[in-house]
């Protein structure tokens, strides 16, 4: 992608008409039941599948709720999900045919609040700068609600791009050094053309971005060096957070280590073995086996 020639779309007519997509039959299906639980206000719609189709396995769901205790009831889960936010579960519907989701679930507010320029977690404000389709929102507020969060996500998103990419970066080049260091603070495992797939799969709304928050407003050296100093934080805290969900979920999610492991295979394009103790006891064995990993330079 270059950076457009005329004056790109108004930022948030752009961001509704990309919420508002039309989805498949099975991806509606799975939003509908996800819709009906107790507590949840929204149902978004996102990731690989979303630019990709064809791409293969579950799809991906974020479930926005009023409360733990609404959707989770009073427990450990509602607990976890305070502490540890999102909970991740495995989502089956019989069909036919089939349908397969990873759902994370947690607070509409605590989504809020992860979108923040201020937010040690870049996780979530990461991933929702990105495009996402919002299947269903329970009223008008709850749906102005989600989108301006999203619209918060792709201005922090901007902000980091602006002061970390190199100077003199042009759209594209600003938004693919930004992809590269959110994958950076996490324990990634995707293939070197990620960055450019992003770029390419949403080019109107990284141009919007771009002219709304980077173009002719460009960092000076001091602003660069403060931000490379916070990131420097952020990319510390964000492998820890990320190794400390991964051990919940494979404690959490039915089935969640089996998905993590598939998806280990399927971007490296090799087997992950598990030991008869590491799969009766994921969170015991969660560590020995990210030592194997990093080792093995499969997550990085």
């Amino acid at each position: 992608m270059t950076a457009a020639s005329s004056e790109p779309p108004a930022l948030r007519p752009l961001l509704e008409r990309l919420c508002d997509r039309p989805l498949g039959p099975e991806i509606a299906a799975m939003a509908r039941h996800l819709a009906a639980r107790p507590g949840v206000v929204a149902v978004l719609f996102y990731g690989a599948q979303l630019r990709d189709a064809g791409s293969g396995g579950p799809l991906d769901f974020y479930v926005l709720t009023e409360g733990d205790a609404a959707y989770h009831g009073h427990g450990l889960a509602a607990l976890a999900n305070r502490l540890l936010p999102p909970n991740v579960y495995h989502e089956r519907l019989a069909g036919p045919p089939p349908v397969s989701a990873k759902v994370a679930v947690m607070r509409l507010d605590a989504f809020r609040h992860r979108m923040r320029r201020e937010s040690l977690d870049t996780t979530l404000w990461a991933r929702f700068c990105q495009p996402v389709v919002l299947v269903r929102a329970r009223d008008g507020a709850a749906r102005a609600a989600v989108l301006d969060a999203l619209e918060e996500a792709g201005a922090t998103a901007a902000w980091w791009a602006a002061r970390l990419a190199p100077e003199g970066s042009d759209a594209t080049a600003c938004w693919q050094a930004l992809f590269a260091h959110t994958y950076g603070a996490e324990l990634r495992v995707e293939r070197g053309g990620r960055m450019r797939d992003l770029t390419a799969a949403a080019p109107d709304l990284y141009a919007a971005l771009h002219a709304a928050h980077i173009a002719g407003q460009p960092a000076d050296a001091a602003e660069r060096r403060r931000a490379a100093l916070g990131w420097a934080w952020r990319r510390r805290l964000g492998k820890a957070l990320n190794l400390a969900r991964l051990v919940k979920a494979a404690a959490t999610f039915r089935g969640g280590i089996e998905y993590a492991l598939a998806k280990i295979e399927r971007h490296s394009g090799a087997p992950v073995a598990l030991r008869p103790w590491e799969r009766r006891w994921p969170i015991l064995g969660a560590p020995f086996v990210l030592v194997r990993l990093l080792r093995e330079k499969r997550l990085r």
